[in-house]
């Protein structure tokens, strides 16, 4: 499969997408490429794979000498649905990139059009029989064929039918409007309790803010910051924060109800306790007691409570890192990616003495070109992202994925979000295998972003040596340890949820906020009405903790790794299509039983802690 670099370099003919997806401001100068998409997408034919496997067998017959096997051999059946799928995939991507943008409600219509087309599609093609004969035949086959077909069952497991599929949309869809509602507003019923010259605060919509569990929006984030941060009485602060978390349960307590029924009639039809059971049943923490254990591992006494965190932030001293050339930093990535086998080639001709804010850069991975990066550095950047454009698949065609960056880095959240979005984009670009779905799941949902975490971590320690001396100070710490025991609870709250009564792991919300925050909260129930995933992720909500533990442990224990290729063929490329559990038995050794991981972190947790107070303490 392999070309030799030097005649790729020279026969390969660009086939790049337009220039102006390299930025956003083009995007919005150009005329608009929602509408050709969303016509490309209602275009797209349904998938019939008896249809599909006849064609290539008859071409078969005509072809082939008559000694030669005319039925079609497992790996020509997976190419055929790979080659039928492709496009729908293509879709989807350019779909979930172009929902990024602000668009006209007419272009975001046409996106929820190409959105239930595709699922519809998507529907069809699991209700075929063709399909699941071929999904079972590949567990039977190679190590990439195994995967494939493990895939396909996860896509099989959560396929619902369509009327309950309608009713769990409807359901979470109201739970939106229910957050988003301006009836949601924060009245202050105790005028003890309003600020001079305030009497009442509106919400306007509102989209939670993950750190903070406060709304996003400008007309009322600003609001409840500035009451939580100008109101002395902490008793206030308390009553008003918890009134607030409760705001939601009146407007969404029937549509929570009717998707935690929906939840357990699938969990039951499926011979599971209740739905956590059956959600976890898959993954690698598989079952609810394993996800316990990992979360009370995570559990850590920050002593701030939420309506108190911005007036106790406001006391402590502010890192003041300097500001760095995000050029000039992508640069020496880019060199230092190299250890790991990759070349990057600069397609844009660069002007003497000015930084650009555009580059097209075609990358290669041992002589194997992956695809190109589209970079975009803009002032306008609020943040750095990544997204993908068109994943790569060995054989099938090369990735292109678009790279958002601000010219600068000042903040530890700017150098977290800078090098997560350049490990995403490479691993996106370097996954091995012949088919899409292999290329962007991993074996178990909660180990999805595992190789682009691991790289990430790799990209922070190697490009900023003095990260936590120069971007992290009391300040610092405090906002990331308060933003992971939110999630710690959240995920605690969520997996209460999905559980029956007989079944809870934590039947007190309350004791569990008060391990994390320090002061008990008796009406924590209301939690779950406030925040979006509950009903998105359920009881997977744990899942970005456990895959960021996980990545600091592979990095920590793979750190002074000398096969630095090798390393990366095995956690990011993987040809090999190991299992999960071969990965990390060749990086860190056994055991590696969920149990066995949980206490590794826990020691790993128990080293950053030493290592964090050092930091602090040379910092004062």
């Amino acid at each position: 499969m392999q070309t030799p670099l030097p005649m790729l370099k020279t026969t390969l003919t660009t086939s790049l997408l337009s220039f102006c997806l390299l930025s956003t401001a083009a995007v919005y100068a150009a005329p608009s490429p929602v509408p050709l998409l969303v016509e490309q997408c209602l275009r797209l034919p349904s998938i019939d794979l008896t249809s599909a496997f006849a064609i290539l067998k008859a071409r078969k017959v005509g072809t082939l000498a008559s000694e030669t096997p005319q039925e079609l051999s497992l790996a020509e059946q997976a190419l055929v649905l790979e080659q039928q799928t492709i496009g729908l995939n293509n879709v989807n991507d350019r779909l979930k990139y172009y929902r990024g943008f602000n668009l006209s409600a007419e272009e975001r219509q046409g996106l929820l059009q190409c959105q239930l087309h595709l699922a519809d599609t998507l529907s069809q093609l699991l209700n075929q029989t063709k399909f699941r004969q071929l999904s079972d035949a590949l567990s039977q086959g190679n190590s990439e064929q195994i995967l494939l077909s493990s895939q396909f069952k996860s896509l099989l497991d959560q396929h619902w039918e369509l009327s309950d599929k309608a009713k769990l949309h409807t359901a979470q869809a109201s739970i939106r409007r229910g957050l988003a509602s301006q009836q949601l507003s924060l009245d202050i019923q105790n005028v003890q309790c309003r600020l001079p010259s305030e009497t009442r605060y509106s919400t306007g919509e509102i989209d939670l803010d993950e750190q903070t569990n406060e709304p996003k929006s400008e007309s009322f984030s600003g609001t409840i910051a500035h009451y939580l941060l100008k109101q002395t009485d902490p008793q206030c602060r308390q009553t008003v924060w918890q009134a607030y978390q409760g705001r939601a349960s009146e407007y969404n307590q029937t549509a929570l109800r009717r998707i935690a029924a929906l939840w357990q009639e699938a969990a039951t039809a499926a011979g599971f306790n209740d739905y956590a059971s059956l959600r976890l049943n898959t993954q690698q923490l598989s079952s609810p007691a394993l996800v316990k254990a990992f979360l009370d591992s995570q559990t850590e006494a920050i002593n701030v409570a939420p309506w108190d965190l911005g007036r106790h932030l406001a006391t402590l001293d502010t890192a003041n890192g300097p500001r760095l050339s995000t050029q000039a930093i992508l640069t020496q990535g880019f060199a230092y990616l190299a250890t790991f086998g990759l070349e990057f080639e600069p397609l844009l001709p660069q002007q003497q003495g000015s930084l650009p804010t555009q580059q097209m850069v075609r990358v290669y991975h041992q002589q194997r070109l992956l695809g190109e990066l589209y970079i975009s550095f803009d002032e306008t950047h609020h943040r750095n992202t990544q997204q993908t454009l068109r994943q790569s698949v060995i054989g099938q065609q090369f990735g292109q994925q678009a790279l958002d960056l601000k010219p600068q880095l000042g903040s530890y959240k700017d150098i977290e979000q800078f090098t997560q979005a350049i490990a995403k984009a490479i691993t996106a670009l370097a996954r091995g295998s012949h088919f899409y779905l292999n290329n962007t799941l991993a074996p178990t949902m909660d180990s999805n972003h595992l190789p682009s975490l691991w790289l990430a971590e790799v990209l922070r320690h190697q490009l900023f040596p003095q990260f936590a001396e120069h971007y992290l100070n009391e300040r610092e710490y405090l906002a990331k340890a308060y933003e992971k025991q939110l999630k710690v609870f959240r995920a605690k709250v969520a997996l209460h949820f999905s559980q029956t009564f007989s079944t809870q792991s934590y039947p007190d919300l309350s004791a569990e906020f008060e391990k994390s925050f320090g002061q008990r909260w008796l009406q924590s129930s209301h939690y779950q009405y406030s925040f979006n995933a509950i009903v998105n992720e359920g009881p997977l909500y744990y899942q970005s903790l456990w895959q960021s533990a996980l990545a600091q442990l592979v990095y920590q224990t793979t750190l002074r790794t000398q096969d630095k290729p090798g390393l990366f063929q095995l956690i990011v490329v993987n040809e090999d299509a190991l299992t999960l559990s071969g990965q990390l038995s060749a990086c860190l050794g056994d055991p590696i039983d969920p149990a066995s991981l949980i206490q590794r972190m826990t020691r790993a947790i128990g080293e950053g802690k030493t290592k964090r107070n050092k930091s602090v303490f040379c910092q004062r």
